[in-house]
């Protein structure tokens, strides 16, 4: 029976605890969200000024993490325990770049109280095609997950 080398999972446990914790500030994203989108008007003295900003701050840290540890990370286990999917994995991170845009727009548009005051009437709108756009995203994620990192460690033979 093929045993689990200790360095595999090590590896492993490193990628599961960042994928964890990854998948924890999505939902305090998600919460964060549906909280601001009851939101009809703000000024800078309401509390959903400060959630707003808080959010765009999440939402960009989240965003970022994806990129730059999270992604990295899965398709570098991918090619160390030959679970790569060249083809997929370019496709979800190409169809990712869409969603990016949106979310840099949007945090763009309202982190900002100057600007966030003057396209307060197109809040609602913009919070409901973010929803969208994070919707799609978070499964394009998942599927990224699932398609590399598995629930347990790689056997010390897959790494041959």
């Amino acid at each position: 029976m093929a045993s689990t080398s200790p360095s595999a999972t090590a590896q492993w446990q490193r990628i599961e605890t960042l994928v964890q914790a990854w998948l924890d500030e999505r939902q305090q994203l998600i919460v964060l969200l549906c909280t601001l989108q009851g939101v009809r008007g703000l000024s800078s003295r309401e509390p959903q000024q400060k959630q707003l900003q808080q959010f765009c701050e999440l939402l960009m840290d989240y965003i970022s993490a994806g990129y730059f540890e999270v992604y990295r990370e899965l398709v570098n286990e991918a090619r160390h325990f030959h679970r790569e999917n060249p083809a997929l994995t370019h496709h979800i991170l190409r169809q990712l770049d869409s969603s990016t845009d949106e979310a840099l727009a949007f945090n763009a548009d309202f982190e900002n109280p100057g600007t966030c005051a003057e396209l307060k009437a197109q809040l609602p709108q913009r919070i409901s095609l973010l929803m969208q756009t994070l919707e799609e995203r978070f499964a394009l994620e998942d599927q990224l997950i699932l398609s590399i990192h598995q629930q347990e460690p790689p056997l010390r033979q897959a790494m041959h």
